[in-house]
């Protein structure tokens, strides 16, 4: 580490010899005693030293010098180090000199000539002292600062994860409250009917309030699986078992399993990833993703619409698309689709109603797998949802 400097400035070459052998016999081991012998000179001097990273505590200035007096000098010093402790030494007292000294370049003391050597040597070592106090004060407060940033920072993100934790409390309440009880009352308003009106019922309204029950079950119980799967998710519980999978054969079962409901609205549903494209990944998690996508699709979807699954390869990764021409989502929306902490809930085309929990499952899904989920959407032109998967481990 480089020695700090005291530098002393003065035009006679005999005052900066006595300044350097007095100073150098008590601060010699810890300080370089550097010596200009013009204002100058001494600006550009320390300049390069303040360059170099070398701490200049103490400045010793005469004040009438050629070219630049001495309270000028310590001015230009001043504004290169305002933390360098600046000493005027003269022997003609000038009252203007000094008060321009202590104006504009605060001016720690100020020694008449001739000097006393203990006067000046405890001087010196009383502005080190004090140089060294503003350092360490200067440190101290940039840790703080720092530290409160750290804090701050650290502040926000756990108020950030507070909203989020009770917005999922909400939604989880919220689903529990109403999305899950609603279902039940019309399960349990359907086979009130049917018990109490039986023989009064004919066949064929019999078989359609039976199929609605059916459906109604159905819808029922994909609510209560997304909801125990999330709730998994949230507490940590869910574990990845990442496997060799293969995508097109997962995407016809869930297909098969959503055709009721496709064909109850005339909705074409393609399947274009062939089977034997295989990826990386938990087999039932990413199946949930699907069912999730394609459900959403076809609750979205106007009759007689159409939905297509797709996929690209490249860079290691398949890029799923489910797209449809459906309704589509306003840009307001868009940026909600995915947050917990936000309140989206739709009614598809149909009426049907929904929670907003299956996208946000999807995106907890895919990020646990090694990927990441997109949309684009434009209204009244259809969605698509991109997502992507690792091919190998």
């Amino acid at each position: 580490m480089k020695k700090r400097v005291i530098l002393c400035i003065d035009d006679e070459e005999i005052i900066l010899q006595a300044l350097e052998e007095q100073l150098k016999n008590i601060f010699g081991k810890e300080y370089e005693i550097e010596t200009s012998d013009s204002g100058d000179d001494a600006i550009e001097f320390f300049r390069e030293l303040t360059e170099e990273g070398i701490h200049v505590p103490v400045v010793i200035s005469d004040y009438i010098m050629p070219g630049k007096k001495g309270d000028e000098v310590l001015k230009e010093i001043h504004q290169l180090s305002p933390g360098s402790l600046k000493i005027l030494l003269t022997g003609h007292a000038d009252f203007d000199g000094i008060s321009n000294a202590i104006n504009n370049a605060q001016l720690y003391r100020y020694i008449a000539k001739p000097w006393d050597k203990d006067d000046l040597v405890l001087t010196v070592k009383e502005a080190i002292k004090s140089f060294l106090q503003e350092a360490k004060i200067r440190k101290q407060n940039k840790e703080l600062i720092k530290l409160n940033a750290s804090l701050e920072e650290k502040v926000k993100e756990r108020t950030k994860e507070l909203s989020v934790a009770n917005a999922s409390k909400d939604k989880f309440f919220s689903i529990i409250a109403h999305d899950l009880r609603s279902p039940f009352n019309a399960l349990f308003g359907l086979t009130d009917f049917l018990i109490g009106s039986w023989e009064e019922i004919d066949e064929e309204t019999k078989l359609e309030l039976i199929t609605d029950l059916q459906n109604s079950s159905k819808v029922t119980f994909n609510l209560l699986q997304n909801l125990l799967e999330w709730s998994r998710s949230q507490t940590g519980k869910i574990i990845v078992e990442a496997v060799e999978s293969d995508a097109g054969q997962i995407i016809n079962e869930n297909i098969a399993v959503l055709r009721k409901q496709a064909d109850h609205k005339q909705i074409t549903v393609a399947n274009n990833v062939p089977d034997g494209t295989l990826f990386f990944g938990d087999k039932n998690m990413i199946s949930t993703v699907f069912r999730n996508l394609i459900s959403n699709s076809v609750k979205f979807t106007n009759i007689g619409g159409e939905i297509e699954i797709s996929v690209n390869s490249q860079n290691g990764y398949h890029e799923f698309c489910v797209s449809d021409n459906g309704i589509g989502m306003d840009e307001d929306t868009l940026n909600k689709l995915f947050l917990i902490t936000e309140k989206v809930k739709r009614s598809g085309t149909a009426n049907e109603e929904g929670t907003g929990l299956g996208l946000i499952l999807c995106k907890e899904f895919v990020e646990k797998n090694g990927g990441s989920i997109r949309v684009e959407s434009s209204r009244d032109v259809g969605s698509k949802f991109f997502f992507t998967l690792p091919v190998k481990a």
